[in-house]
C-alpha cells in the first residue's frame, strides 16, 4: 500500500514506468527487454563476453549477422541483400568469415553506403521464432556460442 509520502508516489512512479519499459517490445524484431535492456544493449552485453569465451568469439559474425538482420532499418537494401547472401553461404556452403570480409571490403570500399540516412530508416516489426533476448541470458554467459548458433540456424530457416 503506498502512503502519502512524495518521495514513496515517486519510488513507486518509477518502478512503473520502468516495468512499463521493460513490456515494450523491440520495435524491429519483437524481443522484449531483458533486465531493463534493449537489443543493442543485449547485443554489446554479448560481444562483451566474447573476450572470456573463445567459441562465442569464434561465431562472432553469426551474432553480428543475426542482429543485423532482424534490426535492418538502418541498413540499404543492397547491404541487407549481401548480408543474407553471405550468412546463407557460411551456413550452407562453409563460406568462411575471411571471404565474407574480403568480398565486403572490395563491394563496400568507396562511395558505396551500407546505412541509409537516419531520416531514411523506417523500423518495421517482424516477429521472429528467437531473438537477441533469447541468446542473451544475463549470468549465463556459459553456452552463448551453441545459442547464437541455434538462432542463426532459426534465421536461416526463417530466411527460405
Amino acid at each position: 500500500m503506498m502512503d502519502n509520502n512524495p518521495s514513496s508516489f515517486t519510488q513507486w512512479a518509477h518502478s512503473a514506468i520502468a516495468r512499463n519499459q521493460e513490456s515494450i517490445p523491440c520495435p524491429e524484431c519483437g524481443a522484449s527487454q531483458v533486465e531493463e535492456m534493449n537489443c543493442w544493449e543485449q547485443l554489446g552485453a554479448i560481444i562483451a563476453w566474447e573476450y572470456q569465451d573463445p567459441a562465442l568469439m569464434a561465431v562472432h559474425f553469426l551474432t553480428v549477422a543475426c542482429y543485423n538482420l532482424q534490426h535492418p532499418a538502418q541498413f540499404t537494401d543492397e547491404a541487407l541483400a549481401g548480408l543474407r547472401a553471405d550468412l546463407i553461404a557460411h551456413l550452407d556452403e562453409g563460406l568462411t568469415v575471411q571471404e565474407i570480409r574480403r568480398r565486403a571490403a572490395q563491394h563496400y570500399n568507396g562511395p558505396r553506403r551500407v546505412l541509409k540516412k537516419e531520416a531514411e530508416r523506417r523500423p518495421l516489426l517482424r516477429h521472429w521464432s528467437m531473438t537477441i533476448a533469447d541468446v542473451y541470458l544475463p549470468e549465463r554467459p556459459q553456452g552463448a556460442a551453441e545459442r547464437v548458433k541455434a538462432w542463426a540456424a532459426a534465421i536461416r530457416n526463417e530466411l527460405r
